[in-house]
């Protein structure tokens, strides 16, 4: 049998979170919370030496950023995915994979339950397998391949042993790295055409960019500047117009509203590992912008469903 690591992490735990990509990845991931109710990340995790291969699932309007910070590839597909979720502005389906690398970064945006299927695995490693890849980030594969690396995944995360699996076996004994690998190598053929239409890969960047320089600005000043549409657009240099399509397109949000969650996420944060005694939920609402304590308290709980208070009083030990 094949050992599986199991973890559930509150995603209130922002450092929980980032160290456990970190390790299982390679990724720098920030999370944002965008709709109501708690939220628990449920992972499973499988390491086959040269591959790791994790399943995930979630529930809930969430906005995963993921930065590449070592030299690691990181292969994804939607296992199982409600509402409509996004990489970028591109809808994704079950046949939509996502190929980040060293130096990449993507959002996906989802909105319901999701489960996503990630094969991560070193550079040297992926030219040692001749993965000669164009550099864009997502392609169509065909279902077939994503149905059976869902199969494989099942039968690795089952805990059954793994003798009984035909047409995959290269011996009596099933080789759960040989197996994906086949996999992997034929889903990744997108990625090695010459022909691949890369005016599509690249269809979101003006968008992205817009909103990632929005980012950066709200987050160098701490979140707390004039978030009007114009007062941003001005900013970054562009429309009105641009700005909002943009927020719109990529988050299903406006901007103002987009820049209210990243305040409500960050104080979440804040108030989760508040040390004992030394702040009050006033002190930490007032250093996020937030100065009428009663809207923020009701719009806190909308999100997180449970009022400011009672995230400081569970905060860890």
């Amino acid at each position: 049998m094949l050992s599986v690591d199991k973890f559930s992490i509150d995603l209130a735990d922002a450092d929980t979170l980032a160290g456990f990509y970190l390790q299982q990845t390679s990724t720098d991931t920030r999370f944002l919370q965008m709709n109501t109710g708690a939220a628990i990340l449920e992972a499973q995790s499988i390491d086959l030496g040269d591959l790791c291969v994790m399943r995930v699932s979630g529930n809930g309007k969430h906005l995963w950023t993921d930065n590449m910070v070592s030299h690691e590839w990181r292969f994804a597909v939607l296992a199982q995915a409600e509402g409509s979720p996004k990489i970028g502005d591109q809808d994704i389906a079950k046949t939509t994979a996502h190929l980040l690398r060293p130096g990449q970064s993507s959002d996906l945006l989802t909105n319901g339950y999701y489960t996503t299927l990630e094969i991560s695995f070193s550079q040297d490693f992926a030219q040692n397998y001749g993965w000669d890849c164009l550099p864009h980030q997502t392609a169509e594969i065909d279902y077939s391949v994503s149905k059976a690396l869902s199969q494989v995944a099942n039968r690795m995360f089952s805990g059954f042993s793994l003798a009984s699996t035909p047409r995959l076996a290269t011996s009596d004994t099933w080789d759960a790295q040989a197996a994906i690998l086949d996999l992997l190598d034929v889903a990744l053929h997108p990625w090695q055409r010459p022909d691949f239409d890369q005016t599509r890969a690249h269809g979101s960047r003006t968008s992205g960019h817009i909103v990632q320089e929005t980012w950066k600005l709200l987050a160098d000043n701490d979140y707390v500047i004039d978030t009007s549409v114009s007062a941003l657009a001005q900013e970054i240099g562009v429309s009105k117009r641009s700005m909002f399509q943009a927020f719109k397109n990529q988050y299903g949000v406006g901007p103002r509203r987009f820049h209210e969650l990243l305040r409500l996420n960050a104080l979440r944060s804040c108030l989760y590992y508040a040390a004992d005694g030394g702040n009050s939920v006033t002190s930490l609402a007032n250093e996020h912008g937030f100065s009428e304590l009663g809207r923020m308290a009701g719009k806190y709980r909308a999100l997180f469903g449970e009022l400011p208070s009672t995230t400081l009083s569970r905060r860890p030990i």
